[in-house]
């Protein structure tokens, strides 16, 4: 996995909801087109997939969805936080038009 800088994070990024979107468009960038089966017998689906949509209450949104994979004995940590059970992906580098405001 490529290591978070955190003084990367383009300084922009100033609530919980753009960190999210941010950081999954950078894991999406990293993956670049990495797949996962997420049904048995079925099509393979993108590990991090960002997308913009127009609900039905007529917002746009962010729709997001990751395939993240996990130490499940770390899950189970007693010592541990849960998000310290999550494993790499890739090693892959972060492209660079995420990495500036």
């Amino acid at each position: 996995m490529a290591t978070l800088v955190l003084t990367a994070i383009p300084s922009h990024i100033n609530t919980h909801e753009r960190l999210l979107v941010w950081a999954a468009m950078a894991l999406q960038s990293a993956a670049n087109g990495l797949q996962v089966n997420v049904v048995a017998n079925g099509g393979s689906a993108p590990t991090v997939q960002v997308q913009q949509a127009k609900t039905v209450d007529n917002v746009d949104r962010w729709i997001i969805s990751a395939y993240i994979p996990c130490d499940f004995e770390e899950l189970n940590s007693p010592t541990e936080k849960t998000w310290m059970s999550a494993k790499e992906i890739t090693n892959t580098l972060v492209g660079e038009n995420l990495m500036s405001n």
